[in-house]
């Protein structure tokens, strides 16, 4: 059947169908137009739609912990931002490495995040020589959310008053001194173990079940010091039981603006912190991590979140994906260091 002539087609319509006809086709055309541009836009954003679905946060300590806090807290607002829920989920266990190891094996879609802490991400790696996951491989960091430096802490009733009276008893008695940990391997017994070395003394390592325990020790002067977060002992501090000699942090708190840290003491550079930090399996796609990090650093600043921080000890942080990333390779390679000298394993 021959191929009628276009020109002759629509001339046979009467002029106002053609005109509708043509119209009509004009703007289906322009709509397509408009799709084809958009469409790529929203792939190179690696939006996607995303988040569409509930966002799991996994906090590997159980409920109550300051990273418990701090996660809720980060789930609500997130949440609320994103207009979508993030829900805290704990799987506790191992000093959190069932947890890390948990999202390490996830899917990695933006949908499972983890919020570690120093112990779980940097001293893990040293402490056990079958770790099942490789925080520097197997997570794309997403940012270091908050820091709680540690402060040397004394009973009220001890006659030690600065870094340098721990450090001239210390070296003045080898190993007679001892100082109190929340358990073996945690950020209380590793930063005590950085300060002995750095200031080249002998001290024990009494280790016991918890936080609680460690600073009733030291009221009670069953230790000699220890190095415990702000909110550990603040309210021991408050009522006298305790004294604070100097903030492992390289600047004061606003908190404790009297007492001074431990490089303005003479141990330059000397930094012990329990941090906090979110990430994500690797292999997730860099938009989705950098709309998550971007996510948190909206999230620190609102006042709620700067009071519960503050209460909790903890400074706000917000590295961006990569100086957190550096960050994480840092804090490895010094742990790792410490656990090798101090020879401390839990296998």
């Amino acid at each position: 059947m021959p191929m009628m002539n276009p020109s002759r087609q629509f001339a046979s319509l009467p002029l106002t169908t053609s005109r509708v006809t043509l119209r009509t086709l004009a703007g289906a055309a322009a709509i397509a137009c408009v799709a084809a541009l958009t469409a790529p836009v929203a792939h190179a954003a690696g939006d996607n739609g995303y988040p569409n679905k509930p966002i799991r946060l996994i906090v590997p300590y159980a409920a109550g912990g300051s990273t418990d806090i701090i996660g809720r807290l980060l789930a609500q607002k997130m949440g609320d931002n994103m207009k979508v829920s993030v829900v805290v989920d704990n799987k506790p266990g191992a000093n959190g490495t069932i947890g890390c190891d948990l999202v390490a094996k996830s899917p990695a879609d933006g949908y499972t995040i983890i919020l570690g802490d120093v112990g779980c991400m940097a001293m893990a790696p040293g402490l056990y020589t079958k770790l099942p996951y490789n925080p520097l491989k197997d997570f794309s960091v997403v940012s270091l959310v908050g820091r709680s430096p540690l402060v040397l802490t004394v009973g009220s009733k001890s006659p030690l008053n600065s870094l340098s009276d721990l450090t001239a008893a210390a070296k003045s008695a080898p190993a007679k001194l001892n100082f109190p940990s929340s358990g073996t391997g945690g950020p209380n017994h590793l930063g005590a173990e950085l300060y002995a070395m750095q200031a080249d003394v002998k001290v024990t390592h009494v280790p016991y079940k918890g936080s609680a325990p460690s600073v009733v020790s030291l009221v009670s002067g069953e230790t000699d010091f220890g190095f415990l977060t702000a909110v550990t002992i603040n309210s021991q501090l408050k009522a006298g039981n305790v004294k604070a000699l100097a903030v492992a942090h390289s600047e004061r708190l606003s908190g404790m603006p009297d007492v001074p840290t431990m490089s303005e003491q003479g141990l330059k550079g000397f930094t012990a912190d329990a941090w906090f930090m979110a990430a994500v399996p690797a292999g997730t796609p860099q938009p989705i991590v950098d709309r998550l990090y971007k996510e948190i650093a909206k999230a620190l600043p609102d006042a709620e979140v700067k009071a519960k921080f503050d209460s909790a000890g903890v400074l706000p942080s917000g590295l961006d994906p990569k100086a957190s990333t550096a960050f994480l390779s840092d804090e490895i390679n010094k742990w790792r260091a410490v656990i090798k000298k101090g020879n401390i394993t839990l296998d």
